[in-house]
């Protein structure tokens, strides 16, 4: 089983957890670099990990991060809320183990979650001798379905920020939910809805993504 501390090397790439604020910090100047206006700022994304620690991975090309993905926890009545159109992304907040352990928050194992910021800076984009948005993915997700914090059936949402964003998402058995004039943020809305790890990977599987561990 993959756990947080799992490290997954293809030569000099590595798939891994965020281990620190530094680690932040870096592919945030990534996203920066890329997209300029940010859902979240520096300070919204650290409080995120605290929060929920393994939302975060991070592709890294020997000790260089040259990319990322998130993938978080949402409370069931907040998912709603912003899948109505009724809330700004910047306003979501992922579950918290420690919030559940006080019972402040009904549900964990966790029900809903959010896909965002995966991002690979321009100059590794396009390798010849690998492929860096497909390692991402695959060790992310497969670590993410292996954590033991999914109860199915569970629902995913992701917004998609760009047209490569909406075929990624498209490719891989999300569906359109909300068009971007639907949104308070202007960006279209996407839902994928899985009733077991074996439903969850089947598009995956299509293009590229195993399923590691059965």
């Amino acid at each position: 089983m993959l756990t947080q501390t799992y490290f997954d090397r293809f030569y000099d790439w590595v798939v891994r957890p965020v281990q620190n604020q530094q680690d932040i910090e870096l592919v945030d100047a990534i996203d920066s670099a890329h997209w300029g206006n940010r859902a979240f700022s520096l300070e919204q994304l650290i409080l995120w990990h605290q929060a929920y620690p393994p939302g975060n991975r991070l592709l890294c090309l020997e000790d260089r991060v040259v990319g990322g993905i998130a993938i978080w926890p949402i409370d069931p009545k907040q998912a709603a809320a912003f899948c109505a159109g009724d809330l700004p992304e910047s306003q979501l907040f992922p579950l918290s183990k420690g919030t559940i352990a006080d019972h402040a928050v009904p549900h964990w194992p966790a029900t809903h979650w959010y896909i965002g910021g995966m991002i690979i800076d321009a100059p590794y984009r396009k390798r010849h001798s690998a492929n860096p948005i497909g390692m991402l993915l695959t060790m992310a997700l497969n670590s993410w379905a292996e954590s033991g914090d999914l109860d199915y059936p569970i629902t995913i949402f992701s917004t998609a920020y760009s047209a490569e964003g909406e075929k990624l998402l498209r490719r891989f058995g999300f569906d359109l939910l909300r068009d971007g004039n639907q949104m308070p943020d202007g960006d279209p809305l996407y839902q994928r809805t899985a009733a077991d790890k074996n439903s969850l990977f089947q598009s995956f599987a299509q293009h590229g993504i195993p399923q590691l561990f059965e």
